[in-house]
């Protein structure tokens, strides 16, 4: 099937519509006036007009089984199929949907059976990642029935544990072979709690691992067929001891020249991983920080919940990459990483009402303003992203600080932590320096064809890719 031959696009999602932003909108307007058809398929939240410009939409139940949605799709009509769904259990849904779609002849963007078993397995994850040269937590696989000696008496395999504990080193913590959004981890300070865990094992498989202090990052890589495109990182707060909340965070894509070209090799070996493993759509990866090295913690095989703070940070809106790659018009962009245009902010609030709402978007470059975050069931306090020009740091601390003086939507410490972050170091340096090598690069050729576009001289010549926007 070639792209003249998709008319009808369609969307699978897992999780509402309204938590991308405005990329999700802006991806069905792209669609639709190319003449293609686009209808989103979503199994939670609601859906209407503002969220899908120009394209339908339809409910599934949110128990929607593999055959459920293959049914539904092939009902309307589908030429091609795009998945936007996480977390991990979606993600593996889809790469069923996708296996049962290619037996009718429409092809799906979503990584396959499985690439999504493997990377779903954060134990097979460790192995490769050790396998393409990446860092990772040292640690060891726990057969959590056999501790409880369910499927066999072997008293000994307690002792190896302690063993293995001293070799890798405490702090350490354990986790869930599959499962995601955090659930699940046990932080062990000592010996003394490693005792706690051997004495209440968790069922099931773990991994132990070193428990690394450093700063928690995030970083998207999108394409297929050995052209990948990696978004610029995202810091989301600091680790090394018990497990928080992770939105409750400042989250940022900022400006950090030294780091971000520390960043450029593991971003090469990342794409070299993709390539051998045959990704197709997107990966998320979870990294520490920590003594000028990343360590990365895991792959989730699929978009998550930092794709539109990556997406605000570089202007490259990844679901439509992923339509790109659907209609064979993806190319992926020169240089080891996307070049960071602006920063990208993501941070709690509180007390959130439609005035703050409104204020809060005619004053600034609001991604998203979410008033209640609910993660597996459980309600949060809102959430905010937003992005800032470089050069416009001081206008938007004045007007943030103003909001919140008005409506009370910040801790006071996160009022603070904004105003170092956007006053600190980073913010000092211009932006021609804060790319180095191939990335820069990379950044002055797409600048230059961006700002001929815009100017009309390169309306004719300019390729798709060098905006970041699908011509589907």
């Amino acid at each position: 099937m070639t792209a003249s031959d998709i008319k009808r696009i369609a969307y699978i999602r897992s999780i509402p519509v309204s938590r991308a932003g405005p990329y999700i909108p802006e991806l069905a307007r792209t669609v639709t006036d190319a003449g293609r058809e686009a209808r989103i398929f979503y199994t939670d939240g609601d859906c209407d007009a503002a969220d899908f410009p120009g394209g339908t939409w339809e409910k599934l139940p949110e128990d929607a089984t593999p055959d459920q949605i293959v049914d539904r799709v092939r009902a309307w009509g589908a030429d091609g199929v795009v998945s936007l769904s996480f977390p991990d259990e979606a993600g593996l849904r889809d790469a069923v949907v996708k296996e049962k779609l290619a037996r009718h002849g429409i092809p799906m963007v979503s990584n396959g059976l499985d690439p999504s078993r493997l990377l779903a397995d954060k134990w097979e994850t460790k192995k490769i990642l050790a396998d393409h040269g990446l860092d990772t937590p040292h640690g060891m696989l726990v057969d959590g029935t056999l501790l409880k000696n369910g499927a066999a008496e072997v008293p000994v395999y307690a002792d190896i544990i302690r063993l293995k504990a001293e070799e890798i080193g405490y702090p350490l913590l354990t986790k869930a072979v599959w499962g995601s959004s955090g659930n699940g981890i046990r932080f062990i300070r000592d010996r003394a709690e490693l005792e706690e865990y051997l004495a209440t094992p968790d069922e099931g498989n773990h991994v132990l691992e070193r428990c690394i202090t450093g700063e928690l990052c995030t970083v998207e890589l999108v394409g297929a067929d050995g052209e990948y495109a990696v978004q610029p990182l995202c810091f989301t707060g600091p680790t090394g001891g018990r497990p928080t909340f992770a939105f409750w965070e400042l989250r940022s894509s900022a400006p950090r020249p030294a780091d971000d070209a520390a960043f450029e090799p593991v971003a090469e070996k990342l794409k070299k991983l993709c390539t051998t493993l045959g990704i197709t759509g997107v990966i998320n990866l979870d990294i520490i920080y920590s003594g000028g090295t990343y360590y990365v913690l895991e792959i989730n095989p699929r978009v998550s919940g930092a794709t539109a703070l990556g997406v605000a940070a570089s202007g490259r809106n990844t679901y439509l990459g992923m339509t790109e790659i659907l209609l064979g018009q993806w190319q992926a962009p020169a240089g080891p990483v996307l070049p960071r245009r602006r920063w990208s902010l993501e941070f709690p609030v509180h007390n959130v009402t439609d005035a703050f709402v409104e204020q809060a978007e005619q004053a600034l470059d609001v991604v998203q303003i979410t008033p209640t975050l609910v993660v597996d069931g459980r309600e949060y306090g809102g959430l905010m992203i937003a992005s800032c020009e470089y050069g416009d740091e001081a206008r938007f601390l004045q007007v943030i600080t103003d909001l919140d003086t008005t409506h009370q939507v910040l801790r006071p410490e996160m009022r603070t932590q904004l105003g170092e972050l956007l006053t600190g170091s980073a913010a000092q340096s211009g932006p021609a320096t804060r790319l180095t090598g191939p990335a820069a690069q990379a950044a002055v050729t797409e600048q230059a064809v961006t700002e001929q576009a815009a100017t009309g001289q390169a309306a004719a010549t300019a390729p798709a890719a060098a905006t970041g926007r699908a011509t589907v």
